[in-house]
């Protein structure tokens, strides 16, 4: 999961949130009703979004009754986050690293129950995975969407290749992928069970 050196700045990513019109990805509501749908997403269950950038997901989950902590390394979307997202008083948005900084105390072993990384995994060091294994609960799931490198028409590159994404399945009790878009350049993998 290599990614050029500047996406793994935070200061790139101040920059890029401190533009008026920083938008990404706008959110399907096919998106959510799928994941709502295969996730059986229920109130009250603790979930994690991994480099939440504006909040959006965060919010969509929230939206669902589900108990959000969004995190991201940009100190600058953190804030914007809370602004664009008052509303949704159920989101907790926090600035951290996960590469760099101590796992965040309310991430216990057994503890979350959904840990969300919407176009994110490819930015973060492959130990991840494993931390995230940790953190879940025997029945919880790892909910990855990602561009698919070698499918993406317009030629940004930016994403996780094929193999990577296929990868991702091995040492999970249970594991399903579904495409968000005609073509497969955006999928989702959906790791459940993270002790098998």
């Amino acid at each position: 999961m290599t990614v050029p050196l500047k996406y793994r700045k935070s200061a790139f990513w101040d920059a890029v949130y401190s533009a008026s019109d920083a938008s990404f990805l706008p959110i399907d509501p096919g998106e959510t009703f799928r994941f709502q749908d295969r996730t059986d997403a229920a109130p009250g269950q603790i979930a994690v979004d991994v480099g939440t950038g504006l909040g959006e997901w965060a919010c969509q989950m929230s939206r669902l009754g589900l108990a959000v902590t969004a995190y991201d390394y940009s100190s600058v979307a953190i804030e914007r986050a809370r602004q664009l997202h008052a509303q949704h008083g159920a989101v907790t948005y926090e600035v951290h690293d996960f590469d760099a900084d101590p796992i965040p105390r309310p991430l216990q072993p057994g503890t979350v129950g959904i840990i969300t990384c919407r176009h994110v995994l490819n930015f973060l060091e492959p130990r991840f995975v494993a931390d995230a294994r940790r953190w879940l609960h025997k029945d919880g799931i790892l909910h990855v969407t990602t561009a698919v490198t070698q499918r993406i028409r317009d030629g940004r590159g930016i994403g996780m290749p094929e193999e990577e994404v296929r990868e991702l399945a091995r040492g999970w009790r249970e594991w399903e992928r579904y495409d968000l878009d005609p073509h497969g350049e955006i999928t989702v993998m959906l790791l459940r069970g993270p002790y098998i």
